[in-house]
């Protein structure tokens, strides 16, 4: 790490502790976060973040119970009874008692806090999870998908909770792993661990919305920049990422060609020749190879828009057609490299890490 680097964390921590000494909480949370991303190994951080998530869930004080300005003090004890009286009569009674505002607006129970707090505070992978360490995979996964739809960022907006949802993502990640919790069980902390096991440690962890997409089936994608990811993995969610976009406009188009192609009898096309489409055609664009009917060019003659427009829909099909093979593709991969960590089979891992992808290859070429 860099003289640069370690100042800015120091100034970041520094400004953090006068935020919480000012009982600025949310603020101190923002800085202590910015310095978590340069330094992920530094557990002071971890116990500053803790403080800043106890610090917003303290309930503030209610208008009623402030003491009276310092001008009314001089004044007579009957008047200054009435005065407390009235403001505490005038206390704001609307809401639950339990949910919290942040300054974007948004609501948060004392329970969400408090189970943020409690990931935060928590050191031990195996507490983090409430495992004990010879629980099963299986149990690991029940106590994962638990915390994780309490934790995900679109449902929880406590502050500290993306910091939360990421620790608690390398806790299971690690202990589902059998050469990382062999590590782990052996030094514990990573500070703690030799630099060339450190090293090793520290690659292949999927990032948090990769892992909660994986269990619950394509979770929305964060907008959080992520350190210490492999360029191809980086490229790969990417993908995912516009093909999850594209979904509605996929299902759009689809309808759309539904009604288009299914006018005068049926289909006008196939990307496999058989004897109903028997010529062959390409788009003028993407040069997509389809098969027309004999018939084709009676409704789409050359040179109209008609047929400009056919050729159009047929490239968006063929590109979401790749886009949702590669998808299917991608998630495959993943089961196999995650198979393959399990067995503890390093040629087994190299073999899917390198899978051939060929959708994504030629969706790529075809964006």
């Amino acid at each position: 790490m860099s003289e640069a680097n370690k100042e800015e964390i120091e100034k970041c921590k520094q400004i953090a502790q006068a935020a919480l000494a000012g009982g600025d909480a949310e603020k101190a949370s923002r800085f202590l976060q910015k310095a978590k991303r340069m330094c992920p190994t530094d557990t002071s951080i971890d116990e500053l973040l803790a403080q800043a998530a106890a610090g917003a869930s303290a309930p503030p004080s209610s208008p009623g119970a402030a003491s009276p300005p310092r001008h009314a003090r001089s004044e007579p004890d009957l008047g200054s009874g009435v005065r407390h009286r009235t403001a505490a009569s005038s206390a704001p009674t609307s809401g639950p008692s339990n949910v919290r505002t942040t300054k974007d607006g948004k609501q948060y129970t004392s329970e969400q806090m408090q189970l943020v707090q409690r990931i935060l505070r928590t050191k031990d992978y195996y507490d983090i999870l409430e495992v004990p360490k010879n629980a099963s995979e299986e149990a690991a996964k029940k106590a994962y998908r638990k915390l994780a739809l309490k934790l995900h960022p679109d449902k929880n907006h406590a502050p500290g909770a993306d910091e939360a949802f990421k620790k608690l993502s390398k806790a299971f990640q690690c202990l589902t792993d059998p050469e990382k919790k062999q590590v782990y069980d052996t030094y514990g902390d990573e500070d703690r661990m030799p630099q060339q096991q450190r090293h090793h440690y520290q690659q292949d962890f999927m990032t948090p919305e990769d892992l909660f997409a994986a269990f619950f089936g394509g979770g929305p994608a964060f907008h959080q920049a992520h350190h210490g990811r492999h360029h191809h993995h980086d490229e790969g969610q990417m993908q995912r990422v516009q093909i999850f976009q594209a979904l509605p406009v996929l299902l759009l188009v689809l309808l759309t060609l539904a009604s288009n192609f299914a006018k005068d009898g049926g289909s006008k096309f196939s990307f496999q020749p058989n004897n109903a489409y028997r010529n062959e055609r390409t788009t003028a664009m993407l040069n997509v190879a389809y098969y027309v009917t004999d018939d084709f060019e009676e409704h789409y003659s050359e040179g109209t828009k008609n047929l400009a427009e056919f050729d159009r829909q047929v490239e968006i099909y063929h590109v979401r057609t790749l886009h949702s093979d590669c998808d299917y593709q991608e998630k495959n991969q993943y089961k196999k490299v995650l198979a393959a960590k399990r067995r503890g089979s390093q040629e087994d891992l190299q073999a899917a890490r390198n899978l051939p992808r060929p959708a994504c290859k030629d969706g790529r070429r075809g964006d």
